[in-house]
């Protein structure tokens, strides 16, 4: 599945104007629409494309993807404009970080679109099953947001209507999650498995525009997971997850989704030939021909993992060096790190270095060539060149290109592997570590690590099969290094860390901040750049609501 903006922007910024705005603010224009809409499939369409173009605002850039700086796999800049970054990473971020209030502003824009579809679908003349799938998206896509916004912030205000309700009250976590499973439970109802490449529902590729029924399925298995785990910790839910998890590897069998493991890690990320990778469970879709240049509409992400001093990229996102060295060598970590063991190339500001490739911890009379001594992150650099060009280039994970500005890359939100994944940690977290479980982490063992696993260290799903704990365990540091650096996903390791409760541990490392050895015989040390400081309490798990909201409704302080 894939999204894609049809028509209809205009009449996009007229009723969710919203990314910029606090999410409690009254759009005029919106009721002005309401009234006179939903007479013809057409206006359906609109409406389901402005949602779409809500949802690419919420993740074609860095800043509405903060809180993903929580986790132990990336790290921001100690320098330059960064300090919104930095906060999050920290654990520190304030109610006045300009990202916070963009974080949440994007989401609740998404679910005020959202609310439009859903109280106003049901009027248009149209057969009950084109209603159903722009209910279905509606529904999807408000859980979407939710999801995010209870992992990154805990009680939340809990909005269905459109309506403002300038008093409203935070709703608790359980309530949260609650709503997340009944919008996805319908959705999962009333979404059909295939479109049957019925425009506007499929592209031109054959894939997907709107998301189905696996869509609704997949996301449903790692909502159930979340609930299972902290700070809700309802572990009946392993059980539904892992029967979620199978519906959608069950579907892939019999032929009804098209989803696939792709033969290697790094065709996910073949921009070029690969833009629309069947291992996309959730893609989302941009395109930087639109007539309306940093819009939302283009990917902003390509240049967020290179470095800002010497490659011409933003260094947003920098890899974290204790995740880098404890993950194992193998194919999966020459793609995200680079196959040379995470050499940079040099373009400007270190004079004979310019246009060579060193290490990232390589030294000159005892300082750092590179002064952000960290592994560069490569999965997001997606290719182009020239100010301006839209044209991707297949993933390099030897050099590297990426596109200087915007692109129109597919970002991968949720991935197949994914799901292998989830089943396998379920079944084993409700002591079933059948065949399908061993066999669904094995096919994610072979292709990060190659065939010959153990000549990797690497166990098999068979000898962690015996202890059912180190066997999900497992399941959850290899989903940890399928999503490593990759921010937009839906689940990212900052994910993984909050429902397993090790955040904290996190943070106490970070805290710690003791010397790593790298390099040739471990004759180097390096550290973090960005301090972490205080002690740990429970609510560093989120962030708070920002101030603009705050002040205008005293509920949303309690």
């Amino acid at each position: 599945m894939q999204t894609k903006i049809f028509a209809g922007l205009i009449f996009a910024c007229a009723i969710t104007a919203t990314s910029c705005k606090d999410f409690l603010t009254e759009d005029p224009v919106g009721r002005v629409v309401n009234e006179n809409y939903f007479t013809s499939q057409s206006d359906l369409d609109g409406t389901v494309n402005v949602l779409y173009a809500r949802v690419q605002n919420s993740l074609n850039g860095t800043a509405p993807l903060a809180p993903s700086w929580m986790g132990d796999d990336i790290t921001a800049q100690i320098g330059g404009n960064k300090a919104g970054f930095r906060e999050f990473d920290s654990f520190a971020a304030n109610n006045n970080n300009s990202y916070n209030q963009t974080v949440w502003n994007t989401n609740y824009a998404i679910i005020k679109a959202a609310n439009f579809i859903l109280e106003n679908a049901e009027r248009t003349p149209v057969a009950k099953e084109n209603i159903d799938i722009a209910r279905g998206q509606a529904l999807f896509w408000r859980a979407f947001a939710y999801f995010k916004l209870v992992r990154w912030y805990g009680d939340i205000p809990l909005v269905l209507t459109t309506e403002i309700d300038f008093n409203i009250s935070k709703s608790s976590i359980e309530e949260i999650y609650k709503q997340i499973c009944s919008d996805l439970e319908e959705a999962e109802r009333i979404l059909p498995n295939k479109y049957d490449n019925k425009a506007p529902y499929v592209d031109s590729n054959g894939l997907y525009n709107y998301v189905n029924k696996g869509a609704a399925q997949s996301v449903l298995a790692a909502v159930y997971l979340a609930r299972a785990g902290y700070p809700l910790n309802q572990t009946e839910y392993y059980k539904k997850a892992a029967e979620m998890a199978k519906f959608v590897i069950d579907g892939v069998e019999k032929g009804e989704y098209y989803y696939k493991l792709e033969n290697t890690y790094k065709e996910k990320f073949n921009y070029a030939t690969n833009n629309y990778s069947k291992e996309m469970v959730i893609g989302i879709k941009f395109d930087m021909a639109n007539p309306w240049g940093w819009s939302g509409l283009d990917c902003q992400l390509p240049r967020s993992m290179a470095f800002e001093n010497i490659t011409s990229g933003w260094g947003d996102a920098l890899g974290e060096i204790k995740f880098f060295t404890d993950m194992p060598a193998g194919p999966r970590k020459d793609v995200i790190y680079g196959k040379d063991n995470g050499k940079i190339f040099i373009e400007k500001n270190k004079g004979e270095f310019n246009g060579t490739k060193v290490d990232w911890y390589q030294q000159e009379n005892g300082k750092f060539i590179i002064d952000e001594a960290h592994p560069m992150l490569r999965t997001l650099l997606c290719g182009g060149s020239g100010e301006g060009n839209a044209v991707l280039v297949d993933y390099d994970d030897d050099s590297y290109v990426y596109n200087n500005d915007l692109s129109s890359q597919t970002l991968r939100i949720l991935s197949y592997s994914e799901v292998l994944l989830w089943y396998a940690e379920a079944a084993a977290r409700s002591n079933q570590v059948d065949d399908l479980a061993k066999k669904s982490l094995q096919q994610v063992l072979d292709r990060a690590y190659g065939k010959e696993n153990k000549a990797n260290g690497i166990k098999s799903a068979e000898e962690l099969a015996g202890t059912p704990e180190e066997f999900a365990k497992a399941c959850v540091r290899e989903h940890g290094y399928e999503v490593a650096g990759y921010f937009p996903a839906l689940v990212t390791r900052m994910s993984d860390q909050l429902r397993t409760n090790t955040l904290k541990d996190a943070f106490a490392i970070r805290l710690a901040n003791a010397p790593i050895k790298v390099g040739d015989n471990e004759s180097i040390e390096v550290t973090e750049g960005v301090a972490v400081t205080g002690s740990w309490n429970d609510s560093r798990n989120y962030q708070v609501i920002p101030a603009f909201d705050t002040e205008m409704n005293d509920n949303l302080k309690k």
